[in-house]
């Protein structure tokens, strides 16, 4: 069994850190994980692609074009410029967030990018994890609402249990207490999605 995650965003959305939060909770768990990061320009609002592989065994840490079983995306361009990794048939998780390059022009809406994505054969979940994140207490909670949403798909061998406990042993505090609550929030929000 190898399941392959790519996940993308822009510089400090912090998809390196769900990359890693998710990481460990599948080592923890016993699988055989390999990641691999692209992330030129992040800290400058750049674009940032993390590629995640785990299973019982995995040789490369990249995602080959096409293999990807989700592509987690923090931002909706990121989520349209990424599909090339994603598998035909594959689950595109999506922030519903469109933030322009810098001096790009006018971008496309909310809703062209989704049909741009349905229309590549994707199956689209859209999520608010912007709103969970502030209403969790900061929208650098982002990374977590999503990694919560990704939960709550089934698209990943752990559960929601499995990483408040790895997030237990990274964070204390407001910062546990805020990370926590866009975890739980996202998950919950799209597992009722999941049901309408």
């Amino acid at each position: 069994m190898r399941k392959n995650i790519v996940l993308a965003g822009v510089g400090g959305q912090g998809v390196m850190t769900l990359s890693r939060v998710l990481g460990e909770t599948l080592l923890r768990k016993g699988f055989e994980v390999r990641i691999g990061e692209v992330h030129g320009l992040s800290q400058r609002g750049g674009s940032v692609l993390v590629h995640l592989r785990y299973g019982d065994r995995v040789y490369a840490p990249t995602v080959p074009p096409g293999g990807g079983d989700v592509l987690v995306a923090l931002e909706m361009i990121e989520a349209a410029r990424r599909l090339v990794y994603l598998k035909p048939g594959g689950t595109v998780l999506a922030n519903s967030l469109v933030l322009p390059p810098p001096m790009s022009g006018e971008p496309p809406s909310l809703e062209e990018l989704g049909r741009a994505i349905k229309a590549a054969g994707a199956k689209l979940l859209l999520i608010d994890g912007s709103g969970i994140a502030e209403r969790a207490g900061s929208p650098l909670a982002l990374n977590m609402a999503m990694l919560g949403a990704l939960l709550a798909t089934g698209e990943v061998d752990v559960g929601i249990g499995e990483v408040e406990e790895e997030l237990e042993r990274r964070f204390s505090g407001k910062l546990l207490e805020i990370n926590l609550a866009a975890l739980r929030g996202a998950y919950e929000k799209m597992r009722r999605l999941g049901k309408a």
